[in-house]
């Protein structure tokens, strides 16, 4: 692989990353714009968000593996 395609999958899996935070931000408030209070509202917006960015790290590490295995 070359230098300009794993930068590109490094850019490519960090800005998913910052949409996936973005998202949970988004989902830990109310409509109103007011923060969510309650734990179980809290844990709900945190749903499958450790695995959507773990997606992501897997991701990077399988750029770097196939870079470095070129």
């Amino acid at each position: 692989m070359e230098t300009s395609k794993l930068s590109w999958y490094y850019f490519y899996a960090c800005d998913r990353i910052h949409d996936i935070i973005d998202d949970l931000y988004e989902a830990l408030h109310k409509e109103t714009g007011l923060p969510k209070e309650k734990l179980s509202h809290v844990e709900e917006a945190m749903e499958g968000v450790k695995a959507a960015i773990y997606q992501e790290l897997d991701l990077i590490k399988t750029a770097v593996d196939e870079h470095e295995n070129k």
